[in-house]
């Protein structure tokens, strides 16, 4: 606990860590009041695009945890950041939400609709709630016709309140299968991007930040390639019985029950 106690940094994943749907997770919020008054830096990503990430500062603030919208990065956040530093423009179809396509349009590239989507520069696919058979049509067209493939996260499924729902891992499988193309890039967890930004962000090194996190496929594995000393949590996605077979990468240096138990660890 030593290595622990140690960290300046605390990067954490949001649903299933901080709040599972509408409800944030017990003892959340005196988790981060001391970590505030304890002077440590504190990230929060996430994999999901489908909101803004003012959205998400809204939601934390609402249940009484203290952040800054620029704590918050999100995995259209590192879409935006990828094709900016990449192709700096260009013309996207979207599948995807209002947090993906916002993040697009604030960094300079057009989002096209319809049958123009069949002649977009790039395919950008995120969980989309109003994916069908049509925005898949034209996805694969426009991928077959030249676009850049980029998948904004590889989760094919995520927590909610009334339980599991597709993630867009699951949409971007369904591209990958009718177009028989991989995607250019995968942007969140476990690709080091939205590490890389936080702990930049917290002027920090590796070394010195915590990743606390409920999903091993991505928080976990994702932390532990980057140098993270990594805490599962078993509030979210991943449960008890899940943690027998872990090994190698998989395996957190930590496991918690929730966050409600980092207090009294540091």
């Amino acid at each position: 606990m030593d290595d622990l106690r140690e960290k300046k940094g605390f990067i954490f994943d949001l649903d299933g860590v901080v709040y599972v749907g509408k409800t944030p997770v017990e003892g959340a919020v005196g988790t981060f009041a001391y970590l505030r008054e304890t002077g440590k830096k504190v990230r929060f990503i996430t994999n999901d695009s489908s909101r803004k990430r003012v959205s998400y500062f809204a939601k934390l603030r609402d249940m009484g945890i203290e952040c800054s919208k620029d704590e918050i990065i999100n995995s259209s956040q590192g879409v935006a950041i990828y094709l900016e530093n990449k192709y700096k423009e260009g013309k996207c179809f979207v599948v995807g939400e209002e947090g993906l396509v916002d993040e697009l349009t604030q960094h300079g590239f057009e989002v096209v609709e319809g049958k123009d989507g069949e002649r977009a520069d790039f395919v950008v696919v995120g969980v989309d709630s109003g994916f069908d058979y049509e925005k898949l049509t034209i996805a694969l067209r426009a991928v077959k016709n030249g676009a850049r493939f980029i998948a904004a996260n590889p989760d094919v499924s995520r927590p909610r309140e009334d339980g599991l729902v597709p993630g867009a891992g699951a949409m971007v499988a369904a591209l990958e299968a009718c177009s028989e193309i991989m995607p250019e890039a995968v942007i969140g967890k476990p690709n080091p991007m939205l590490f890389d930004i936080a702990v930049k962000e917290m002027g920090l090194r590796e070394s010195e930040v915590a990743g606390v996190g409920d999903r091993i496929d991505t928080d976990i594995v994702g932390g532990n390639r980057f140098g993270l000393y990594t805490i599962l949590v078993l509030s979210g996605i991943t449960k008890k019985e899940d943690l027998k077979s872990l090994r190698g990468e998989k395996k957190p240096k930590l496991v918690l029950k929730s966050i409600a138990e980092l207090r009294k660890l540091l």
